[in-house]
């Protein structure tokens, strides 16, 4: 049957083609809590293993039968199955087998959904490594504008923004290299205005910066907005 949304698709898990260490979003079925864990493996038919989340220093407890659901991101499309769990081990590492799921629920995910944002940030420009307070005015997934009372180069110039975001359960520091794409001159007594263009976003940061962004064009969950200096 033809797809009456090409947005939206069901795949085969294999058509997802994950690597070992790919990062994915766990959530049990009905929960609150998304803990985020490693692929490691699949038999196809099977199984599919993936790391056990540690929490306090003890991995969480995981019930055979019980119905989680997986997230994940694979480039240009987002997707998400539900399947049980089989069973969780500790040794000779902490793991998780979950029954392999028959299809995978995928939709395209847009270009840039640009978001209002204040939040902290740093930028350290690469040919000088003296960092820069900015606060990030904007956010998508390709890039971000940032207010500074300082310039913090010229247009083409290749920095890092450096900054930390909190959210749901997740919490992590993002050190995205950007090409500096615009400058607006300030008008009296307002900060200089850049807009920087995202580069090279490692796999994992970039999984967490769509969902960062989704969860504040939804509005979904609390938002925990930390700051990073360094």
């Amino acid at each position: 049957m033809p797809e009456t949304n090409p947005a939206h698709s069901e795949l085969s898990f294999e058509a997802l083609r994950l690597y070992p260490g790919a990062a994915l979003q766990l959530q049990s079925l009905g929960g609150e809590t998304n803990h985020t864990v490693k692929f490691m493996g699949s038999i196809r038919g099977k199984s599919i293993l993936v790391t056990l989340p540690i929490v306090n220093g003890k991995g969480i407890w995981v019930q055979a039968a019980q119905i989680y659901i997986i997230r994940g991101f694979t480039g240009k499309h987002a997707f998400a199955f539900e399947t049980p769990a089989i069973m969780a081990r500790t040794h000779p590492f902490p793991y998780i087998h979950f029954a392999y799921p028959s299809s995978v629920n995928s939709r395209a995910v847009r270009k840039s959904v640009r978001v209002k944002i204040n939040l902290s940030a740093t930028v350290v420009p690469r040919n000088n490594g003296n960092p820069i307070p900015v606060t990030m005015a904007d956010l998508s997934t390709t890039g971000s504008m940032v207010d500074s009372l300082a310039p913090i180069g010229e247009i083409g110039d290749v920095v890092k923004l450096v900054f930390s975001v909190a959210f749901e359960s997740i919490s992590a520091d993002l050190d995205i290299s950007a090409i500096m794409r615009s400058v607006q001159k300030p008008e009296a007594g307002k900060s200089l205005r850049t807009g920087l263009e995202f580069e090279n976003i490692a796999y994992n940061d970039n999984l967490i910066l769509r969902c960062f962004v989704h969860t504040i064009e939804t509005g979904a969950g609390k938002l925990e907005r930390a700051t990073r200096t360094g």
